[in-house]
């Protein structure tokens, strides 16, 4: 017992001592954030234009009947932004969450670290709670063809069903993430945040499933997969890389436990991913002659980069940190998570725009129904 608490005592005498020794100042500190999260912003938004310029979504067109992509209008834009910051912010409390259960602490209680993850997971659940209200309105708004400065909020609450019935989800997230920002701005142990993170990913796949979780029980699952394991991968870094980069004794710990965590993801997001496109895409031609194919191949490229990016950190980043080799490797490992973090935000918008897109398999399933309704209109027609 009495070694124990010795070697807890020195191990928290060695962090405060690398922490006087290496901390940065108040104001570089807060030049790296800045600098980290309009870098990731500039990427996200360019990310998202170009995906659904490639997408076809910024003109309307008909193919077989379907009309594709959108006119310009208000709702074309606020739709995909509204869903990339709901996506990109309950994703970032998620990997808060995980982080605070990765950083070393003290029995049940989290480092001081993990507490300021946790109150960030707090206000960034704000932000997901006004993107997704936000959303409803877009979606509602999408659906019905009509602009969102028309629309009749009051019969939204009274009359779900007959005006907008996925309204149910929309709230229901809204009201989840506004439970979790009070809950994380007041818990202060690891066993709350073991909590809230269900909560948080079940918060985000409910949302995740609105979209091309309609094309059958295969897509619903692989799709949860996806969107669960690139929460974690993607968020956690995110935490890890803002909270934790100027504590070297700390990152020592978490970085390993997480670089177990990312090569799991990273391994579901792929086959997974894999899965859907066969599925949605119907053939290997369409991957190169349909609009959804030239997207689909934009997004396994920002994978495969990011599988080179991970192999380097376990090869190289990695282990020099867990060894605790000086500030050089420290510095390696957030430049080069920095470039990470902005490329999977690029991935996350890539995937909103993807879900606008439409699918080989929704377009053969659309015009199977219309054939099937013709030969049966006939069929009448003939009987009559």
């Amino acid at each position: 017992m009495t070694s124990t608490s010795s070697s807890r005592s020195r191990y928290w005498v060695r962090q405060r001592i690398a922490q006087r020794a290496t901390r940065l100042s108040t104001p570089r500190r807060n030049r790296t954030v800045l600098f980290v999260v309009l870098g990731t912003a500039v990427a996200g938004v360019a990310a998202l234009v170009f995906a659904m310029w490639l997408g076809g979504n910024l003109t309307q067109s008909n193919i077989n009947d379907i009309a594709i992509g959108g006119t310009g209008s208000f709702t074309t834009w606020g739709l995909p932004a509204s869903k990339l910051v709901m996506d990109v912010s309950s994703i970032g409390v998620i990997g808060l969450l995980l982080a605070c259960l990765l950083l070393p602490g003290t029995g049940r209680e989290p480092s001081a670290t993990a507490r300021r993850c946790l109150r960030s997971a707090g206000r960034l659940a704000l932000v997901w709670c006004v993107a997704t209200a936000a959303l409803l309105l877009f979606s509602w708004s999408d659906v019905i063809a009509r602009p969102v400065t028309k629309l009749q909020l009051a019969n939204l609450f009274t009359d779900t069903a007959s005006t907008f019935p996925a309204a149910v989800d929309y709230l229901t997230n809204t009201a989840l993430a506004l439970v979790i920002a009070a809950a994380a701005a007041v818990i202060e142990t690891r066993r709350g945040a073991l909590i809230l993170l269900p909560l948080a990913i079940y918060g985000l796949v409910v949302m995740a499933l609105q979209g091309h979780a309609s094309h059958g029980t295969v897509i619903k699952y692989t799709l949860i997969v996806h969107v669960v394991a690139a929460s974690l991968w993607v968020g956690g870094l995110a935490a890890l890389l803002l909270h934790a980069r100027g504590e070297p004794a700390e990152l020592a710990v978490a970085v390993p436990r997480f670089s177990t965590v990312a090569l799991c993801c990273y391994a579901a997001i792929a086959a997974s991913g894999i899965v859907a496109a066969w599925i949605l895409l119907g053939s290997v031609s369409a991957v190169w002659g349909s609009r959804y194919g030239v997207v689909v191949t934009l997004k396994a490229a920002a994978l495969i980069a990011l599988g080179i990016f991970g192999w380097w950190h376990r090869r190289h980043t990695v282990p020099r940190i867990r060894a605790g080799t000086g500030s050089r490797s420290r510095h390696a490992f957030i430049k080069l998570a920095a470039a990470e973090v902005a490329i999977m935000v690029a991935a996350v918008a890539i995937a909103v725009a993807l879900s606008r897109t439409a699918s080989p398999d929704a377009i053969l399933r659309h015009s199977q129904r219309k054939a099937a309704v013709s030969l049966m209109h006939t069929q009448q027609v003939i009987r009559g």
